[in-house]
């Protein structure tokens, strides 16, 4: 598959870079597409996610079956938990689906980062469903 234009990479690159300042303890942000490209704001990141995004996906097609088979209506984003640290998984609901990933340092950032992630998510759905042409152009 192709990657993605590059007026979308420098999009996603800015908006990663604001997500990571406003949250404290992120350590990397990236967004993961079907095709693997990656687009990060941290270096070495595009290689740790990378082999990982079927295993991503799978996580988030779990989280849905649970939180349906719960009642928990639509699931919007999948929180791990660990001792060394939290990591975030956020859908978009584009044409390309897509995959934002936080990875965080401290659990008490977790309200500020899905904050940020669900305001991201929003610019990416407005920006690449309303006008793809304009997205392209802009």
């Amino acid at each position: 598959m192709a990657t993605e234009p590059r007026t979308i990479r420098v999009f996603f690159e800015r908006q990663l870079a604001d997500l990571r300042e406003s949250v404290p303890s992120a350590l990397a942000a990236a967004v993961v597409s079907d095709d693997t490209c990656l687009t990060s704001d941290a270096v070495g990141v595009t290689d740790t996610l990378s082999p990982q995004t079927a295993q991503l996906r799978g996580l988030i097609s779990s989280a849905r079956t649970t939180a349906s088979a719960l009642g928990l209506d639509k699931t919007r984003c999948l929180i791990l938990d660990g001792t060394a640290g939290v990591l975030i998984v956020r859908p978009v609901q584009t044409a390309k689906p897509r995959l934002i990933v936080l990875l965080l340092a401290d659990p008490r950032d977790v309200t500020r980062a899905l904050n940020g992630m669900h305001r991201f998510a929003s610019e990416i759905e407005a920006r690449l469903t309303a006008a793809p042409t304009a997205a392209l152009a802009a």
